[in-house]
Protein backbone atom coordinates (compact mmCIF):
# COMPACT_ATOMS: atom_id res chain seq x y z
CA UNK A 1 0.00 0.00 0.00
CA UNK A 2 2.99 2.47 0.93
CA UNK A 3 4.43 1.90 -2.41
CA UNK A 4 1.44 2.39 -4.32
CA UNK A 5 0.48 5.96 -2.48
CA UNK A 6 4.51 6.99 -2.86
CA UNK A 7 4.14 5.86 -6.93
CA UNK A 8 0.96 7.90 -6.56
CA UNK A 9 2.90 10.72 -5.12
CA UNK A 10 5.79 10.64 -7.77
CA UNK A 11 3.15 10.74 -10.49
CA UNK A 12 1.02 13.61 -9.18
CA UNK A 13 3.96 15.74 -8.50
CA UNK A 14 5.82 14.95 -12.37
CA UNK A 15 2.23 15.70 -13.75
CA UNK A 16 2.68 19.06 -11.93
CA UNK A 17 6.22 20.07 -13.08
CA UNK A 18 4.69 18.83 -17.06
CA UNK A 19 1.62 21.16 -16.24
CA UNK A 20 2.98 24.39 -18.58
CA UNK A 21 4.29 21.71 -21.50
CA UNK A 22 1.12 20.20 -21.62
CA UNK A 23 -0.85 23.21 -21.55
CA UNK A 24 1.24 24.00 -24.72
CA UNK A 25 0.52 21.02 -26.04
CA UNK A 26 -3.32 21.37 -25.81
CA UNK A 27 -3.24 24.40 -26.70
CA UNK A 28 -1.39 24.05 -30.24
CA UNK A 29 -3.38 20.79 -30.47
CA UNK A 30 -6.54 23.03 -30.35
CA UNK A 31 -5.56 25.11 -32.88
CA UNK A 32 -5.01 22.62 -34.82
CA UNK A 33 -7.98 21.15 -34.37
CA UNK A 34 -9.58 24.43 -35.84
CA UNK A 35 -7.70 25.02 -38.63
CA UNK A 36 -6.23 21.67 -39.86
CA UNK A 37 -9.05 19.39 -38.66
CA UNK A 38 -12.16 20.76 -41.16
CA UNK A 39 -14.58 18.13 -42.33
CA UNK A 40 -12.83 15.61 -39.77
CA UNK A 41 -14.82 14.58 -36.46
CA UNK A 42 -12.57 16.13 -33.21
CA UNK A 43 -13.44 12.91 -31.49
CA UNK A 44 -12.21 11.20 -33.00
CA UNK A 45 -8.69 11.94 -31.37
CA UNK A 46 -10.18 11.37 -27.88
CA UNK A 47 -9.99 7.32 -28.00
CA UNK A 48 -6.72 7.75 -29.94
CA UNK A 49 -4.78 9.62 -27.80
CA UNK A 50 -5.89 7.50 -24.80
CA UNK A 51 -4.56 4.45 -26.63
CA UNK A 52 -1.36 6.11 -26.84
CA UNK A 53 -1.28 6.86 -23.60
CA UNK A 54 -1.69 2.91 -22.63
CA UNK A 55 1.32 2.36 -25.09
CA UNK A 56 3.53 4.97 -22.76
CA UNK A 57 2.39 3.39 -19.63
CA UNK A 58 2.93 -0.11 -21.07
CA UNK A 59 -0.36 -1.48 -20.79
CA UNK A 60 -1.30 -1.96 -23.89
CA UNK A 61 0.72 -2.16 -26.76
CA UNK A 62 -0.19 0.27 -30.16
CA UNK A 63 2.85 0.46 -32.24
CA UNK A 64 0.86 1.27 -34.97
CA UNK A 65 -0.72 4.59 -33.22
CA UNK A 66 2.73 6.14 -32.23
CA UNK A 67 3.48 5.83 -35.71
CA UNK A 68 0.74 7.43 -37.24
CA UNK A 69 -0.17 9.71 -34.35
CA UNK A 70 2.72 12.29 -35.62
CA UNK A 71 1.05 12.28 -39.28
CA UNK A 72 -2.42 13.21 -38.25
CA UNK A 73 -3.84 16.53 -39.04
CA UNK A 74 -4.16 18.11 -35.33
CA UNK A 75 -1.04 15.91 -34.53
CA UNK A 76 2.38 16.64 -35.25
CA UNK A 77 6.00 15.20 -33.34
CA UNK A 78 5.94 17.71 -30.73
CA UNK A 79 2.49 17.89 -29.91
CA UNK A 80 2.07 14.56 -30.02
CA UNK A 81 4.66 14.37 -26.92
CA UNK A 82 3.30 17.47 -25.10
CA UNK A 83 0.14 15.99 -24.75
CA UNK A 84 0.54 12.45 -24.29
CA UNK A 85 4.64 11.92 -24.11
CA UNK A 86 5.08 14.19 -20.75
CA UNK A 87 1.97 11.56 -19.22
CA UNK A 88 4.00 8.34 -20.45
CA UNK A 89 7.25 9.72 -19.00
CA UNK A 90 5.48 10.21 -15.89
CA UNK A 91 4.12 7.06 -15.99
CA UNK A 92 7.29 5.32 -16.59
CA UNK A 93 9.39 7.56 -13.81
CA UNK A 94 6.92 7.10 -11.25
CA UNK A 95 5.87 3.34 -11.84
CA UNK A 96 1.98 4.19 -11.27
CA UNK A 97 -0.72 2.84 -13.04
CA UNK A 98 -3.65 4.44 -12.19
CA UNK A 99 -7.50 2.83 -12.76
CA UNK A 100 -7.50 4.93 -16.21
CA UNK A 101 -4.25 3.31 -17.35
CA UNK A 102 -4.56 -0.51 -15.73
CA UNK A 103 -5.80 -1.84 -18.76
CA UNK A 104 -8.26 -4.04 -19.35
CA UNK A 105 -9.28 -2.42 -16.05
CA UNK A 106 -11.62 -3.50 -13.51
CA UNK A 107 -15.64 -4.02 -13.63
CA UNK A 108 -17.45 -1.76 -13.14
CA UNK A 109 -16.02 0.45 -14.68
CA UNK A 110 -15.96 4.09 -13.47
CA UNK A 111 -15.68 7.56 -15.39
CA UNK A 112 -12.04 7.87 -15.01
CA UNK A 113 -11.63 4.15 -16.57
CA UNK A 114 -14.17 4.19 -19.07
CA UNK A 115 -11.82 4.99 -22.08
CA UNK A 116 -9.47 2.07 -20.68
CA UNK A 117 -12.80 -0.52 -20.14
CA UNK A 118 -14.15 0.84 -23.80
CA UNK A 119 -10.50 -0.21 -25.54
CA UNK A 120 -10.67 -3.40 -23.51
CA UNK A 121 -14.16 -4.68 -24.47
CA UNK A 122 -13.95 -3.73 -28.31
CA UNK A 123 -10.47 -5.82 -28.37
CA UNK A 124 -12.07 -8.42 -27.03
CA UNK A 125 -14.76 -8.63 -29.34
CA UNK A 126 -12.68 -8.15 -32.00
CA UNK A 127 -10.13 -10.91 -30.93
CA UNK A 128 -12.91 -13.62 -30.04
CA UNK A 129 -14.82 -13.14 -33.78
CA UNK A 130 -11.77 -13.64 -35.80
CA UNK A 131 -10.69 -16.49 -33.66
CA UNK A 132 -10.24 -19.01 -35.83
CA UNK A 133 -11.18 -22.18 -33.43
CA UNK A 134 -14.99 -20.26 -33.09
CA UNK A 135 -17.81 -21.81 -34.22
CA UNK A 136 -18.26 -19.53 -37.17
CA UNK A 137 -14.98 -17.11 -37.01
CA UNK A 138 -15.45 -13.71 -39.21
CA UNK A 139 -14.47 -13.55 -42.67
CA UNK A 140 -14.77 -9.80 -43.04
CA UNK A 141 -13.98 -7.43 -40.32
CA UNK A 142 -16.09 -4.06 -40.94
CA UNK A 143 -15.13 -0.87 -39.03
CA UNK A 144 -17.55 1.47 -38.81
CA UNK A 145 -16.44 5.20 -38.48
CA UNK A 146 -13.14 4.13 -38.01
CA UNK A 147 -11.33 7.32 -37.37
CA UNK A 148 -7.44 6.86 -36.20
CA UNK A 149 -8.33 3.39 -35.05
CA UNK A 150 -5.43 0.99 -35.64
CA UNK A 151 -6.70 -1.91 -34.98
CA UNK A 152 -6.55 -2.81 -38.32
CA UNK A 153 -2.72 -2.57 -38.11
CA UNK A 154 -1.67 -4.37 -35.64
CA UNK A 155 -3.71 -7.94 -34.57
CA UNK A 156 -5.73 -8.05 -37.68
CA UNK A 157 -2.62 -7.87 -39.75
CA UNK A 158 -1.87 -11.83 -39.95
CA UNK A 159 -5.54 -12.69 -39.76
CA UNK A 160 -6.79 -14.29 -42.63
CA UNK A 161 -9.99 -11.61 -42.97
CA UNK A 162 -11.09 -9.07 -45.68
CA UNK A 163 -10.61 -5.85 -43.76
CA UNK A 164 -13.15 -2.51 -44.50
CA UNK A 165 -12.60 0.61 -42.94
CA UNK A 166 -15.62 2.86 -43.69
CA UNK A 167 -15.71 7.07 -42.79
CA UNK A 168 -16.30 9.69 -44.21
CA UNK A 169 -14.30 11.09 -47.31
CA UNK A 170 -12.17 13.79 -45.21
CA UNK A 171 -11.75 11.30 -42.43
CA UNK A 172 -10.41 8.32 -44.97
CA UNK A 173 -8.58 10.98 -47.27
CA UNK A 174 -6.29 12.26 -43.81
CA UNK A 175 -6.16 8.65 -42.73
CA UNK A 176 -4.89 7.60 -46.23
CA UNK A 177 -2.48 10.27 -46.63
CA UNK A 178 -1.08 10.38 -42.97
CA UNK A 179 -0.77 6.69 -43.46
CA UNK A 180 1.21 6.99 -46.69
CA UNK A 181 3.41 9.84 -44.77
CA UNK A 182 4.05 7.13 -42.02
CA UNK A 183 5.16 4.26 -44.75
CA UNK A 184 2.58 1.78 -43.60
CA UNK A 185 1.67 -0.63 -45.42
CA UNK A 186 -2.37 -0.40 -45.68
CA UNK A 187 -2.49 -2.68 -49.03
CA UNK A 188 -4.44 -4.90 -46.72
CA UNK A 189 -7.37 -2.50 -46.19
CA UNK A 190 -10.55 -1.34 -48.41
CA UNK A 191 -10.83 1.81 -47.65
CA UNK A 192 -14.71 3.16 -48.04
CA UNK A 193 -16.15 6.13 -47.95
CA UNK A 194 -19.35 7.26 -46.52
CA UNK A 195 -21.59 9.80 -44.59
CA UNK A 196 -24.30 7.84 -42.14
CA UNK A 197 -26.43 10.79 -42.57
CA UNK A 198 -26.39 11.25 -46.27
CA UNK A 199 -25.57 7.76 -48.17
CA UNK A 200 -25.82 4.34 -47.29
CA UNK A 201 -22.65 3.06 -45.81
CA UNK A 202 -23.93 -0.51 -46.83
CA UNK A 203 -24.47 0.56 -50.37
CA UNK A 204 -20.79 2.10 -50.86
CA UNK A 205 -19.24 -1.51 -48.89
CA UNK A 206 -20.72 -3.37 -51.66
CA UNK A 207 -19.62 -0.82 -54.43
CA UNK A 208 -16.23 -1.95 -52.52
CA UNK A 209 -16.63 -5.63 -52.36
CA UNK A 210 -18.01 -6.47 -49.34
CA UNK A 211 -19.85 -9.74 -49.41
CA UNK A 212 -22.79 -9.93 -47.18
CA UNK A 213 -22.67 -13.78 -47.25
CA UNK A 214 -19.59 -13.86 -45.31
CA UNK A 215 -19.59 -14.10 -41.59
CA UNK A 216 -18.92 -10.55 -40.69
CA UNK A 217 -17.55 -8.74 -37.61
CA UNK A 218 -18.72 -5.18 -37.44
CA UNK A 219 -16.87 -2.62 -34.58
CA UNK A 220 -18.91 0.44 -34.40
CA UNK A 221 -16.95 2.39 -31.07
CA UNK A 222 -18.06 5.84 -30.02
CA UNK A 223 -20.87 6.40 -32.91
CA UNK A 224 -23.95 6.22 -31.90
CA UNK A 225 -23.84 9.19 -29.85
CA UNK A 226 -23.78 11.74 -32.90
CA UNK A 227 -26.47 9.73 -34.73
CA UNK A 228 -29.74 9.94 -34.59
CA UNK A 229 -31.90 6.56 -33.46
CA UNK A 230 -33.51 6.00 -37.13
CA UNK A 231 -30.13 5.49 -38.37
CA UNK A 232 -28.60 3.25 -35.70
CA UNK A 233 -32.14 1.40 -36.03
CA UNK A 234 -31.26 0.95 -40.02
CA UNK A 235 -28.02 0.30 -39.30
CA UNK A 236 -28.55 -2.85 -36.57
CA UNK A 237 -31.54 -3.91 -38.99
CA UNK A 238 -28.93 -3.96 -41.96
CA UNK A 239 -26.82 -5.86 -39.99
CA UNK A 240 -29.73 -8.39 -38.72
CA UNK A 241 -29.79 -9.42 -42.68
CA UNK A 242 -25.73 -10.25 -43.05
CA UNK A 243 -24.88 -14.05 -42.78
CA UNK A 244 -25.50 -15.71 -39.77
CA UNK A 245 -22.84 -15.67 -37.15
CA UNK A 246 -22.40 -12.01 -38.13
CA UNK A 247 -21.93 -9.67 -35.22
CA UNK A 248 -21.83 -5.77 -34.36
CA UNK A 249 -20.29 -4.30 -31.01
CA UNK A 250 -20.96 -1.20 -30.42
CA UNK A 251 -21.22 1.79 -27.16
CA UNK A 252 -23.99 3.80 -26.51
CA UNK A 253 -24.55 6.17 -23.40
CA UNK A 254 -27.33 6.39 -20.61
CA UNK A 255 -30.92 7.98 -21.33
CA UNK A 256 -30.90 8.14 -17.56
CA UNK A 257 -27.53 9.42 -16.64
CA UNK A 258 -27.39 12.48 -19.52
CA UNK A 259 -30.64 13.58 -18.34
CA UNK A 260 -29.32 14.71 -15.58
CA UNK A 261 -27.13 17.92 -14.30
CA UNK A 262 -23.48 15.90 -14.94
CA UNK A 263 -24.42 14.33 -17.90
CA UNK A 264 -26.08 17.93 -19.35
CA UNK A 265 -22.87 19.53 -18.42
CA UNK A 266 -20.88 16.60 -20.34
CA UNK A 267 -23.57 17.10 -23.59
CA UNK A 268 -22.00 20.86 -23.68
CA UNK A 269 -19.19 19.88 -23.27
CA UNK A 270 -18.44 18.08 -26.15
CA UNK A 271 -21.01 20.27 -27.93
CA UNK A 272 -18.26 23.38 -27.13
CA UNK A 273 -14.81 21.92 -27.21
CA UNK A 274 -15.51 19.64 -30.74
CA UNK A 275 -19.03 21.35 -32.05
CA UNK A 276 -20.80 17.33 -32.21
CA UNK A 277 -23.81 17.17 -30.39
CA UNK A 278 -25.04 13.96 -28.67
CA UNK A 279 -28.52 12.67 -30.15
CA UNK A 280 -28.91 9.11 -29.41
CA UNK A 281 -29.15 7.36 -25.61
CA UNK A 282 -30.29 4.08 -24.57
CA UNK A 283 -32.25 3.51 -21.35
CA UNK A 284 -29.88 1.70 -18.41
CA UNK A 285 -32.91 1.64 -15.63
CA UNK A 286 -32.51 -1.55 -13.86
CA UNK A 287 -31.93 -3.97 -15.07
CA UNK A 288 -29.61 -2.17 -17.96
CA UNK A 289 -28.72 -5.70 -19.85
CA UNK A 290 -32.50 -5.94 -20.09
CA UNK A 291 -33.22 -2.53 -21.94
CA UNK A 292 -30.01 -3.63 -24.14
CA UNK A 293 -31.60 -7.29 -24.92
CA UNK A 294 -35.05 -5.51 -26.03
CA UNK A 295 -33.50 -2.78 -28.24
CA UNK A 296 -31.29 -5.64 -29.80
CA UNK A 297 -33.98 -8.28 -30.47
CA UNK A 298 -36.43 -5.06 -31.78
CA UNK A 299 -34.05 -4.65 -34.55
CA UNK A 300 -34.07 -8.12 -35.50
CA UNK A 301 -30.31 -9.39 -33.44
CA UNK A 302 -29.70 -11.58 -30.53
CA UNK A 303 -27.83 -10.18 -27.49
CA UNK A 304 -24.32 -12.00 -27.41
CA UNK A 305 -22.40 -9.85 -24.72
CA UNK A 306 -23.39 -6.86 -22.44
CA UNK A 307 -21.39 -4.75 -20.11
CA UNK A 308 -22.72 -1.70 -18.62
CA UNK A 309 -20.26 1.70 -17.97
CA UNK A 310 -20.49 2.59 -14.10
CA UNK A 311 -22.62 0.58 -11.08
CA UNK A 312 -25.98 -0.64 -11.36
CA UNK A 313 -27.16 -0.20 -7.73
CA UNK A 314 -29.37 1.56 -5.70
CA UNK A 315 -30.71 4.86 -7.38
CA UNK A 316 -27.33 4.77 -9.09
CA UNK A 317 -27.60 3.96 -12.96
CA UNK A 318 -24.30 3.32 -16.00
CA UNK A 319 -23.40 6.06 -17.63
CA UNK A 320 -23.41 3.93 -20.87
CA UNK A 321 -23.09 0.33 -22.12
CA UNK A 322 -20.92 -1.45 -24.25
CA UNK A 323 -23.44 -3.87 -26.64
CA UNK A 324 -22.15 -7.34 -28.66
CA UNK A 325 -24.94 -8.19 -30.99
CA UNK A 326 -25.72 -10.72 -33.39
CA UNK A 327 -27.41 -12.52 -36.03
CA UNK A 328 -27.51 -16.21 -34.84
CA UNK A 329 -30.86 -18.01 -37.29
Amino acid sequence: MLTSVLRLLMFSLLLIAFLPLVLLGTLVFMIRLKTRNRGISGTAYEPFLNRLLFHHADTRDDAAAVQLAPHLPALSPTVAWLLIGTMGLAVRLSGYQGSFLSYPGGRPSSMASAMVHRTAFFDEALASAVDPTAPQPAQQVVFLGAGWDTRAFGALRDRPVRVFEVDTPATQRAKTEALDRAGMDASHVTFVETDFGQTSWFDALLRRGFDPDLPTFILWEGVTYYLDEKTVQTTLRTVSGLAVGSRIAFDTWSLEYFSRFVGQYMRLMVKGFYGESFQFFLSTAAPARQQASEFIASQGLELVGYEPMGEERGKSVPYGGFTLAGRSV
